[in-house]
């Protein structure tokens, strides 16, 4: 079975998992909201890098823009690859200047009519995103809320839990991955190696 989990709809899973409302919208400009976009990246990429799952950033400049949302005026559709965007620039008298921006669900909100450029984490890894992946970062997620209640006791045990979550989908990636040995001797080494 497979399913698309969204930034979105893990937030909303950890907030009504503490006891918090839903978000109806994205950069809604609650606390939770803020707290929990913010950390995003540094959680998803954080398990990227201990997991050694294959990933790689890449950049590219965006320049088909629609009608911004969230108080900006244009927006930008973002790699259907992208796990999620590391930051978003633009190129001014060949200078790299960063501006104010924010992401939804599949695009970027920005203020520059002009195009964008976005560096993003991306991944040809299918099992990355698994139940198991998403259900870790939920509960990263959900240990930052509870450290926001100042529950420290019980936001280190959700972290334990995730990185259960973590682990588990590490295992997953590793057996989706080929077996294969590393070296294989030709038949010269063969024979030289085999004589007596």
């Amino acid at each position: 079975m497979s399913t698309q989990f969204s930034m979105m709809e893990l937030m909303n899973a950890a907030l009504i998992s503490q006891g918090f409302d839903d978000t109806l919208s994205e950069n809604d400009g609650t606390d939770e909201w803020r707290l929990l976009s913010r950390n995003w990246p540094t959680v998803v990429e954080a398990e990227l890098e201990d997991g050694a799952y294959s990933f790689t950033k890449e950049t590219v400049n965006l320049q088909s823009r629609s009608a911004g949302g969230y108080g900006y005026v244009d927006a930008y559709l973002v790699p259907l690859e992208a796990l999620h965007v590391r930051s978003l620039w633009i190129v001014e008298q060949d200078k790299r200047q960063k501006i104010d921006w924010v992401q939804d669900g599949t695009k970027v909100h920005t203020t520059a009519a002009a195009g964008v450029f976005i560096e993003y984490a991306a991944s040809a890894d299918p099992s990355l995103w698994s139940a198991n992946f998403s259900r870790g970062v939920q509960m990263k997620m959900e240990a930052i809320l509870l450290r926001f209640k100042e529950e420290y006791g019980s936001a280190a045990s959700m972290d334990q839990q995730a990185e259960m979550h973590f682990q588990r989908a590490r295992t997953n990636s590793s057996k989706s991955r080929s077996a294969q040995e590393p070296y294989q001797a030709s038949r010269f080494a063969l024979a030289r190696f085999k004589r007596g």
